[in-house]
């Protein structure tokens, strides 16, 4: 940043310096390219997101993450018939510029646009994404909780299946399980099922 200072202020000098003694006592007249320039060193996140959308590909691809968060790499290159390459060297760019924001779930990286959502907002989000884990989070917003039993059956999953599931949940702190008797019965975290209430109709 100081570099950059320094070569404006000499830019500036060069630019603005008159031409011959006569004009030592006229009001020097900035250039419109030092203007320009100075407008890219004082604010630059604006000026280089607007460089970033300023290509017809990139554009696209950021407004489908916009339109349709918590998307996967290979889901996006599907639905916008994009070979891989390209999508990664945009999503690329849009990524470092901080345009989108990237979420590692599992296997999967999801993409999101950046400053939009909190992150448990984007946890729920990503989990809906899921086929099974996402019906669970539905499930349990509308009963409010439910036991293991009742969810295998609603899900049509082996008992074992559902345990896999849960116990991820409960790792990423989404779940909260309690024992009664022999079963056990599942609720939300609180700030997950408000976030999953507001998103459900997204995914």
């Amino acid at each position: 940043m100081l570099l950059m200072l320094i070569f404006f202020i000499s830019y500036l000098a060069l630019t603005c310096a008159p031409y011959d003694n006569n004009q030592l006592l006229k009001t020097p007249q900035i250039h419109f390219e030092a203007a320009v320039f100075a407008s890219f060193l004082f604010n630059p996140g604006e000026q280089a997101a607007s460089a970033l959308l300023n290509q017809t590909t990139r554009m696209t691809v950021f407004n489908f993450v916009k339109d349709n968060p918590g998307f996967h790499f290979r889901a996006i290159s599907d639905c916008l018939e994009m070979p891989i390459g390209v999508l990664q060297y945009h999503l690329g760019l849009l990524v470092d510029g901080g345009l989108i924001s990237a979420y590692s779930d599992g296997r999967y990286k999801r993409y999101f646009e950046s400053g939009k959502f909190t992150d448990t907002e984007v946890k729920a989000i990503s989990i809906l994404r899921h086929e099974t884990a996402g019906r669970i989070l539905v499930i349990l917003v509308e009963k409010q909780c439910a036991l293991h039993k009742e969810l295998t059956v609603k899900l049509g999953i082996s008992s074992q299946a559902l345990s896999w599931q849960m116990n991820r949940l409960e790792e990423m702190g989404v779940i909260r399980k309690k024992a009664e008797g022999l079963e056990v019965k599942y609720a939300l975290d609180c700030e997950i099922s408000n976030a999953v209430q507001r998103f459900v109709s997204l995914v």
